[in-house]
């Protein structure tokens, strides 16, 4: 894929398909930055399927302001050069927090681990809200928590057939749930709305 394979289009964002939940309190943010600037930096589309691959706060952002086009670049997700990978949760594993882990550990199919403590469950969808569940107690536990590509529990692993499958059935995994990396270069530059 290259630069002439990724085309700038401006679409109806009610009917992409997201696959990841948003957090409110950054769609107040997006919503901010929209009304000052009338600009977004667009999001990125699978031309087949137009799955939302990346943008899914600025999607709900523009449909929330009323605007009928957003502006994406539109690109092949079953390509080799679109990767998916995973966000390890990384978090200070005390005593304590070895506890409440432990005290949810579960059997299943699909599990995430951090040394030898499992959580799983019968699916990747089942497993990622477990996982969200999990964050939300520890943080009220006043446990930092923070999303990194190398280390900490180690979540299921994603595809994108299972992203596919997920939104296809108007499913969505937590927020920030999965990592796409690109063997190209996306603009990041912000364009006007029409």
């Amino acid at each position: 894929m290259t630069a002439a394979d990724i085309t700038l289009d401006y679409v109806d964002p009610r009917d992409l398909k997201p696959h990841e939940d948003i957090l409110r309190n950054k769609i107040n943010d997006t919503i901010i930055s929209i009304r000052e600037t009338k600009s977004v930096i667009p999001i990125i589309v699978d031309e087949d399927s137009y799955l939302v691959i990346d943008g899914h706060h600025r999607r709900e952002a523009i449909i929330m302001l009323g605007y009928r086009k957003i502006p994406a670049y539109m690109i092949r997700y079953l390509s080799p050069r679109v990767n998916v990978e995973i966000w390890y949760r990384r978090f200070s594993l005390t005593k304590a927090v070895r506890a409440f882990l432990q005290s949810v550990e579960s059997d299943g199919g699909v599990c995430a681990t951090i040394e030898k403590i499992r959580i799983c469950s019968n699916s990747v969808f089942e497993t990622y809200w477990k996982l969200e569940w999990i964050e939300q107690m520890l943080r009220k536990l006043g446990i930092s928590i923070d999303r990194n590509p190398a280390e900490g529990l180690r979540p299921p692993s994603l595809d994108k057939e299972i992203i596919l499958k997920i939104a296809s059935k108007g499913k969505r995994l937590p927020p920030k749930s999965s990592r796409h990396l690109y063997d190209f270069i996306i603009q990041k530059e912000r364009v006007r709305l029409q």
